[in-house]
């Protein structure tokens, strides 16, 4: 799917010590897990009614505790899933879109 051709250091003509910057797959696990999250949370109606349905085992406290339980675990799967899919997004983008590379060894920082 992506390029995996790391270039040449243009200063030091190297290439084991060369890596992407990898900004935007950052910027993008963060947003898709916020996002993924907070769509779970505002539409986790069914995993807080699995959770109170569960905690009804225990009256008045179960149930509340199950509820929120299980809107909790949903909202955490959602954000997971959500950053999941930022991260491949941003290393998508900054593989094939930006293309800045570092190298380690003499700190050079350049563009394919």
């Amino acid at each position: 799917m992506f390029k995996n051709k790391i270039p040449l250091c243009p200063r030091c003509d190297v290439i084991d010590h060369v890596v992407l910057i990898n900004t935007t797959q950052k910027v993008g696990t963060v947003v898709g897990g916020v996002a993924g999250a907070a769509s779970v949370w505002a539409g986790g109606e069914s995993g807080a009614l699995a959770g109170a349905a569960l905690g009804s085992f225990v009256p008045v406290v179960g149930t509340g505790i199950g509820a929120v339980t299980g809107g909790l675990a949903g909202a955490i799967a959602g954000f997971f899933a959500g950053a999941t899919v930022g991260n491949r997004v941003g290393q998508h983008i900054d593989a094939e879109v930006i293309g800045r590379y570092r190298c380690n060894r003499c700190g050079a920082e350049f563009e394919v």
